[in-house]
């Protein structure tokens, strides 16, 4: 018999010491906290929506929302970590954006990208419109490139990447899909498009890589705001962020997200955690690939939280007269007072300097 083993190393603290199963008050059949940890594009796909939508609900519940935040910064390192440690070359990685990572984790030789319904601007120029938006949502790999990325590694995520367009309007001459039968009874026209989502979704063969908790909304305004730009001034790699008048698109969250509900103190003041949910907004056309695609499709961030800075926008009801023509390319978004119209553009899940700007100026203002 071996004589026991003493004065052993105790098993060193992991980043994940402090999870386990009872992280969640909710677990989907068949899964736990490791399998949620290390789980693949086709778990994620295979996960219905409402079991999503409970999970997250279920760590909400035992960890609260800044809990959450570092949860999922945490899974986060550990697989950029796993990474490093697989990688056999010995030169120092240059930052791979998080995009790039869930590609070649998950999508690499498969279709990924977003679905977008055209839902107006039937008198604008369509082809134009999707030649130069293409061209715009792309510009991530064309900064992947300059940042010293592999060029034939970035070719290849270029070539799979899809921008799926579907139109959206009743005639049937474009794109129909099954849930054109289904949404005639349905009045909103967020839900009718939602149910044409869900179809798509549904049908046999549809790609993980857009499987996502959100698609894509090309208005009349959104193709305003890309078409109205002269080509001397189109978005580069180099564009500042956080500017006005940057050509977007509209994005739909999939499913409504059930928020808390506050208590009277917040609801009085109006900024209660139950308003951070905004189901359509408007996104920076450029920031799609970057900082969109990889937050939706890790499904970690909920919708509240991702929309918690932006304001909410409108889709337009396509079964009513429209009174939209080429006018519109001369016109311009107009601002909000209160903060330029900063607030109407959705940048990235962080806060926006703007309102960084304006909680320094009301701490360096308090006696």
């Amino acid at each position: 018999m071996p004589a026991p083993r003493r004065n052993q190393v105790p098993r060193p603290v992991t980043q994940f010491s402090s999870y386990s199963d009872a992280s969640s008050s909710y677990w989907p059949p068949g899964w736990n906290f490791h399998r949620f940890v290390h789980a693949t594009a086709e778990d994620n796909e295979a996960l219905p929506d409402d079991e999503r939508a409970k999970m997250q609900a279920g760590f909400r519940d035992v960890l609260g929302e800044d809990g959450v935040h570092e949860m999922a910064r945490l899974v986060w390192q550990q697989q950029q970590r796993l990474e490093k440690e697989a990688s056999s070359s010995p030169r120092p990685m240059l930052p791979t954006p998080d995009w790039l990572k869930a590609w070649k984790r998950h999508y690499r030789g498969r279709p990924w990208g977003f679905v977008v319904f055209r839902v107006g601007g039937t008198n604008l120029d369509y082809e134009e419109f999707q030649s130069r938006i293409k061209r715009i949502v792309e510009l991530p790999f064309d900064a992947a490139v300059e940042r010293g990325h592999s060029v034939d590694e970035i070719a290849e995520a270029r070539s799979t990447f899809e921008i799926r367009w579907v139109d959206a309007g009743d005639d049937g001459s474009r794109d129909k899909v099954a849930g054109d039968l289904d949404h005639q009874n349905v009045t909103d026209p967020v839900e009718r498009l939602r149910v044409k989502y869900r179809a798509l979704r549904e049908s046999g063969g549809f790609p993980p890589g857009l499987h996502l908790p959100l698609f894509l909304c090309a208005s009349a305004d959104a193709m305003a705001s890309v078409l109205r730009i002269p080509p001397s001034s189109q978005p580069g790699t180099s564009s500042p962020r956080w500017r006005l008048g940057a050509p977007f698109l509209l994005v739909v969250a999939a499913e409504d997200e059930q928020g808390p509900v506050d208590d009277e103190d917040s609801e009085s003041c109006g900024v209660g955690e139950k308003d951070w949910f905004k189901p359509v907004f408007k996104a920076a056309a450029e920031v799609l690939i970057e900082e969109l695609w990889g937050v939706a499709e890790r499904q970690i961030t909920s919708m509240r939280n991702l929309t918690r800075f932006v304001r909410g926008a409108k889709i337009p009801d396509i079964q009513s007269p429209e009174n939209e023509d080429t006018d519109i390319l001369q016109g311009e978004e107009k601002a909000d007072d209160s903060d330029d119209g900063l607030d109407d553009m959705w940048w990235s899940a962080h806060t926006p300097p703007h309102r960084m700007r304006k909680r320094r100026r009301i701490f360096d203002s308090d006696p």
